[in-house]
C-alpha cells in the first residue's frame, strides 16, 4: 500500500468531524504566510536536554508499553 493509499484509507475511516479537522489544518498550512513545516527547528542543546529528561523518566518508571500506547491512540482517533 502506498503512502497516498494509506492516507486515503485513514481519512475514509475517520468520523466526519475528524476529517473536517484535518481539512481545516491542511487549509491553514496552504494559506499561511509561514513555512509549511509545522515543526520548529530544535537546537542540539534542546535535543540533549529532552533526552536527559526522557532518561530520567525511564529510570523513575514513568513509561508505557508501546503496544498499549498505540492501541489507545487508535481508539482515541476512531481506528478501533
Amino acid at each position: 500500500m502506498s503512502t497516498l493509499e494509506a492516507t486515503i484509507s485513514m481519512l475514509e475511516m475517520m468520523p466526519e468531524e475528524s476529517r473536517q479537522m484535518v481539512f481545516e489544518y491542511t487549509q491553514e498550512l496552504f494559506s499561511s504566510s509561514q513555512t509549511a513545516n509545522p515543526f520548529v527547528p530544535v537546537s542540539k542543546e534542546q535535543i540533549l536536554k529532552d533526552l536527559e529528561l526522557s532518561r530520567q523518566q525511564v529510570s523513575q518508571g514513568k513509561v508505557r508499553n508501546m503496544a498499549v500506547a498505540l492501541e489507545d491512540l487508535r481508539r482515541r482517533h476512531g481506528f478501533i
